[in-house]
């Protein structure tokens, strides 16, 4: 029985049967609910061209970022406040501006799709510096134990010295 499924179902296809599958079927938005780009492939190349100024150069970055502000261009001023060169409250506005965005990260929004993925990168440079913060803190801490330490030791050689 085992051996003869594999040729009934050969023969029942054949014959113009059709076993259906159980894949849930595809639900498809109407095209008025269906969601647009919010980054458009133009506009986020104009943004990443500024955004490459910006980082290349130091001497230009002030000027780029105050025409960003004037301009109030919250996509611009969303990157360049989330680059790993930014302060932790920079990082911090950056997020405020990438939440202020109704992104459809998919493949036909690239933009978008751009655009998550540096929400996410600010989100691990902001975790980020809170280690590096705490490490730092941890560090100072150490050093208060080490420094502490020492000098119970030297005032012991001394105690030693004076006993001699």
């Amino acid at each position: 029985m085992i051996r003869s499924l594999p040729i009934i179902l050969c023969l029942l296809i054949l014959q113009g049967c059709e076993l259906q599958e159980t894949k849930p079927p595809v639900e498809v938005e109407p095209i008025s609910e269906q969601k647009s780009c919010r980054i458009e492939a133009a506009n986020l190349d104009r943004l990443q061209k500024i955004e490459k100024l910006f980082l290349e150069n130091p001497e230009r970055r002030s000027r780029i970022m105050q025409n960003a502000i004037r301009d109030k261009d919250q996509a611009l001023l969303a990157l360049l406040l989330s680059t790993p060169l930014s302060s932790k409250e920079q990082l911090q506005q950056a997020k405020r501006y990438y939440a202020k965005f109704v992104l459809y990260p998919d493949k036909a929004c690239p933009g978008d799709r751009y655009f998550d993925l540096r929400d996410q990168l600010t989100s691990a440079l902001l975790w980020m510096r809170a280690e590096q913060d705490n490490l730092l803190q941890e560090n100072k801490t150490l050093q208060i134990k080490i420094d502490a330490l020492t000098q119970i030791e030297t005032d012991l050689s001394k105690d030693r010295e004076n006993q001699e």
